[in-house]
Formats: structure tokens, sequence, C-alpha cells
């Protein structure tokens, strides 16, 4: 069963890390992608038999303010105040915008001919050394999630609710920003690699944060024209990182183009992996497994190794599964547990699987059917 971790979209954080490289008394540099997240050493890859490897722009990181700010390359500030072990939205570039205002922002600088040359060269070293690679967007959210990152959360939701005009103006901005940046992405990349991820979180931890009937009118549409376009570009798997409760549009995400979904979060309401797996197995690969609310920051090991068994159960009959942590893992777990996801991962996830032959949580070496 393939195991994949490391970058997005499941890594581990800055805090969580360190304690993980000190129990395994691993010395090497820590190495951030954005924000907290971090690129795991390779020598933890490979511990964890991780399957997949990494490939991202490696953008100039901005400056950091006397209190903790940055200003990202769309104009969104980020703070991580003394409180806080993460970074947050602060403020947003077009909070107070009128229609032209939008017409006239200003799109983000990502035209240094370097950054391309570089993830070219790695995507080739990755293909020539037969990991599956994995073509991560750090540079943008998806088309929802930048939408309220530049206006603010409650600004657009009004704008979708009072303002559809204002709203689809600038959808069709922050798309064609979107096109230009995955095409110059993928001349680089886009032959290399075999999953392009795109993220653009829809749901809360009970529902979808706008209604389905409005996800299908406003968002929908420019996903759609967005995933063409990186399917044109390139023969890779479209992945679709998508947190929350979206099992209402998990068929509007097939209708157009996603081919694997995460995280497919096991604590959300009406997110139950058997029940996703039978009714979507057939259509989409899923990209998940422990869950990383409540099992992994707050079980024992066994408690770990109990879900790392139930999601193999859920998801793995018949292929199409990539196991890893649901989402990041977070600061406070404790390194045995994040060692017994992969530990138990790779011994129990051996096809083939017969869930009615694995006695006491062990497989049947006997097994011949799956």
């Amino acid at each position: 069963m393939p195991i994949g971790f490391g970058g997005d979209p499941a890594t581990i954080e800055v805090d969580a890390y360190e304690e993980l490289k000190k129990y395994l008394k691993i010395s090497s540099e820590t190495v951030i992608s954005v924000r907290c997240h971090v690129i795991p050493d390779e020598v933890i890859m490979k511990r964890f038999q991780s399957d997949f490897r990494f490939v991202c722009l490696k953008t100039e990181k901005p400056k950091t303010a006397p209190d903790n700010s940055y200003i990202d390359a769309w104009g969104v500030k980020w703070k991580k105040p003394p409180s806080s072990l993460y970074y947050d939205m602060v403020d947003h570039p077009i909070k107070n915008a009128d229609l032209q205002e939008i017409k006239n922002y200003k799109e983000p600088n990502f035209n240094n001919p370097g950054m391309y040359r570089q993830a070219k060269k790695e995507a080739e070293k990755l293909r020539k050394e037969n990991y599956f690679s994995i073509g991560t967007d750090l540079v943008c959210f998806g088309i929802f999630e930048q939408a309220w990152a530049l206006r603010g959360f409650e600004n657009f939701l009004l704008d979708l609710a009072l303002y559809p005009d204002f709203a689809k103006e600038l959808l069709e901005k922050i798309l064609n920003i979107q096109i230009k940046l995955f095409n110059r992405w993928l001349d680089a990349i886009g032959k290399y690699v075999d999953v392009v991820t795109v993220s653009d979180d829809m749901g809360t931890q009970e529902n979808l944060i706008i209604s389905a009937k409005m996800y299908r009118e406003f968002i929908k549409p420019y996903q759609k024209r967005l995933f063409e376009f990186i399917k044109g570009k390139t023969n890779a798997y479209l992945l679709l990182h998508s947190c929350g409760s979206v099992y209402p549009v998990i068929q509007d995400f097939i209708e157009i183009g996603v081919d694997i979904l995460n995280p497919v979060q096991p604590m959300a309401k009406g997110m139950d992996t058997r029940i996703i797996k039978e009714e979507f197995g057939n259509k989409l690969a899923f990209w998940t497994g422990v869950d990383t609310q409540y099992v992994l920051a707050h079980g024992s090991v066994d408690d770990v190794r109990q879900e790392v068994q139930k999601r193999i159960d859920d998801l793995a009959r018949g292929g199409g599964y990539i196991f890893s942590p649901s989402h990041n893992i977070q600061y406070g777990v404790r390194p045995e547990n994040i060692i017994a996801i992969f530990d138990e991962a790779i011994r129990y996830g051996r096809y083939p699987l017969c869930r009615s032959k694995r006695i006491m949580g062990r497989p049947d070496s006997k097994s011949t059917s799956s």
C-alpha cells in the first residue's frame, strides 16, 4: 500500500518535528516550506517509507516584521502572535475595494526564471529515481480560498450573497492569475510529476462553508476551468485538498476532474471513510488516514494503531488509496504516536487485503483474496 508523507497535502508542523527529531536522534537542519510547515529530512522520509516526494516553487521568503508578521506575494498580511503556534491572516489587500480596484489589482510576481529551472531539475531527478512525485503549488490557494484571502472572509461571503456580479468579477480575476501561474509551473514540471495539487477548503467541521447551491453557482465553474487548464498541460493526476465536511459536493468534484481527494477528514460530519469509499471509490482515489484531530493528538499508541487499521480496512480495498495522516501533524503529538502511524501502516497495509481473516489486528499471511 503506498504511503504519502512529507509535503502538501500532509506533512508536520515545526514544533512537533523538532520533538520527533530529538526522539529519533536526528540532527539535520529543519527546512520550512511555508509558515510552520516542514519539508522533512530524507532520513525521516525513508524511515516512514514514504513513496512520494514533493516539488514546490521555492519563492523568495517575505521579510518578517518585528511584530512577527509578514505580507505574502498576494498582499495578504499574516501574523503569529506570542500566544499562538500558527500564523493567521490579519489583513486583506482589497477588503475595501470597488469593482474598478478589482480590475486594477496587481497580480503577484512569480517571474524569476531560476525558480522554475530549479523545480524542473528537482522533478527530473525524482523521475529518474522512480519516486512518485507531487507538484505542490504553495504560491496560492484555490479559487474560493484565494478570494476570501484577498477580500476578508466575511466580506467575500457577503459578496456572494449580496453582490454576485462583484464576486464573479473577483473570481474571474483570480482564475486568470492562477492560470498564468500554473502555465509557467507546469511548463517546468508538468511532464515529470505524477500528481498536481490544488488546495481549496470548502468545509467546516459540520457542513460546507457555503451552500452546495451557492458552490455550484459561484465556485464550481471557476474550479472547472482551472482544473481543465491544469489537465490540459500535464498527464498527472489532479489532487484536490478540501478540508471539512464536503460530502455534499464530492460528486461535483468528480465532475470537474478531481482524481484524488484529500483529506477526507475522518471526524468531520458526513465523512465516514467506509461509506465514502463504497460510494465514490470507483471514481476517486483517496489520500488520507489517521485522524489528526483527536486520535493522534490525544490517543495512546494502541489507539493510533487501531485507527490505522480502520482506515486501511475502509479505504484500501481494491486500491485507489494513499495512506497518510489525514492532515499535517500538529504540535503536541508525541513522537511515539507519530512513529506508530507509519510502523503500523507498513506492517498492516499489505495486499492482498482480507478483512475477515485479520485476527487480533494482524493480517493473515496465508490469505490470497483481496
